[in-house]
């Protein structure tokens, strides 16, 4: 029961505007964060239910948190690397373990999913308003209840109107966290208008669309790109054209990924359609190329949360979760993350024959959905509510481990109701 109203709570805190916080000193306390918090302890309580769920994600995870936490002790002091790591542990590891012990059959996983796409699909008309009149009108509500003006002063700008439309944001901190979030659940969303075709479901799907067009974001419509490419992965992983299939998903998302972080040939052009920004895509280049300084520095604790060297007219953003993560926490930290969430899709994908059609298409949504996330990051950041995000979809398919047990399962339901109907058809 606990578990059920964390991960009611947790999808609602996801939708809360970032007005709505507490400074607590310099921690900044967001509803989400509580929910997490108290997740974790729930599964520190559970520790025996999590030992026994564990498998080389949940070791890589936790290699992962160990080496994060030593990384800002060594350049922060104890003190504060320790406020730092519990902020990161309780982000990452309870979100995951949230995710992973509620999350534990296909209907629980197919009800979280429906509850975010129904919610994103009701705020488009938001959306659409904040594109088009240029208000960010839901913004201004929560400013108004908390006082606090949270958004970046720039999102009010010109550099966030494009063609005349307002990159939207609607209840979140960012136009790129908005789109990211549609993108999570776009592969659900359009493979349940396949597998179960209501109208209802169809404009389910393409409001989800809408909304992240109106971000006017790369990330998000690259993140469709990469999905359409895994599911074509999907597909052939366990037919003759397996290595083949492969090895052109690979050199096609590392061609994408490559000259996203290029201003030379083919991508010069590319990139202005990508980003809707010549300039946006410039800029992620130089930050790649300057931070590499940090990293090739500080190759094994990294720097930390201290400021990465750059020109001075650059800010201190950097566009890419993967090399964030290296940067601040070292090269091994971020190899062990980036190969964690691979391992993760792989295994996964190696079992997907094996599901019953009932609930194949929902773990296909899922790996199309993480790969996409996985390959994203090279090119944009997973800041704010996007982090935890990240690691709830992660842990939300340990259910899928269970393929044999969920197939006869499927198959005995089944079975019952051809009996039922027959019975019904014997007794008209």
């Amino acid at each position: 029961m606990i578990l059920r109203i964390l991960a009611i709570l947790f999808i609602i805190s996801i939708f809360i505007p970032v007005e709505f916080h507490y400074l607590l000193g310099s921690l900044r306390i967001e509803s989400y964060r509580i929910v997490l918090g108290l997740a974790l302890v729930v599964s520190i309580i559970n520790i025996k239910q999590v030992l026994d769920r564990a498998d080389i994600v949940d070791v890589l995870l936790g290699i992962f948190i160990i080496l994060a936490t030593l990384s800002l002790m060594y350049n922060h002091g104890v003190q504060k690397g320790l406020e730092s790591s519990g902020i990161l542990a309780i982000e990452v590891l309870g979100s995951f373990y949230l995710a992973r012990l509620f999350i534990t059959t296909p209907k629980r996983y197919y009800s979280v999913n429906m509850a975010f796409v129904t919610i994103l699909s009701l705020v488009l008309v938001f959306s659409l308003y904040e594109a088009f009149a240029q208000h960010r009108i839901l913004h201004e509500w929560a400013t108004k209840i908390t006082g606090n003006n949270s958004l970046d002063y720039r999102l009010y700008t010109h550099y966030y109107i494009r063609f005349g439309i307002m990159r939207t944001t609607n209840l979140f901190a960012h136009p790129i966290l908005y789109g990211t979030i549609g993108a999570i659940f776009f592969p659900f969303a359009i493979l349940l208008v396949i597998n179960k075709f209501k109208l209802v479901n169809l404009a389910k799907a393409l409001a989800l669309l809408v909304g992240m067009i109106t971000t006017l974001s790369s990330a998000p419509l690259l993140s469709v790109v990469f999905q359409g490419a895994t599911a074509a992965l999907a597909h052939n992983w366990h037919g003759a054209r397996r290595l083949w299939s492969s090895l052109i998903f690979f050199a096609f998302a590392g061609f994408l990924l490559i000259n996203a972080l290029s201003n030379r040939g083919f991508f010069a052009i590319l990139i202005s359609y990508l980003t809707f920004n010549p300039v946006t895509g410039y800029y992620r280049m130089l930050q790649w190329e300057h931070s590499m300084d940090d990293i090739a520095n500080n190759p094994v604790m990294g720097i930390g949360l201290h400021d990465w060297t750059r020109p001075e007219w650059m800010n201190s953003s950097i566009d890419s979760f993967w090399l964030l993560v290296t940067m601040q926490h070292g090269v091994f930290a971020g190899f062990i993350l980036l190969l964690c969430c691979f391992i993760a899709v792989f295994k996964v994908l190696g079992t997907l024959h094996k599901h019953h059609p009932a609930v194949k298409w929902m773990v296909s949504s899922w790996i199309m959905a993480s790969m996409a996330l996985i390959l994203i990051g090279f090119t944009v950041d997973y800041f704010g509510k996007i982090q935890p995000m990240f690691f709830f979809v992660l842990g939300s398919i340990s259910w899928a481990q269970y393929h044999e047990q969920l197939s006869d399962s499927v198959t005995r339901l089944s079975r019952i109701a051809q009996i039922k109907a027959a019975y019904k058809r014997k007794m008209k």
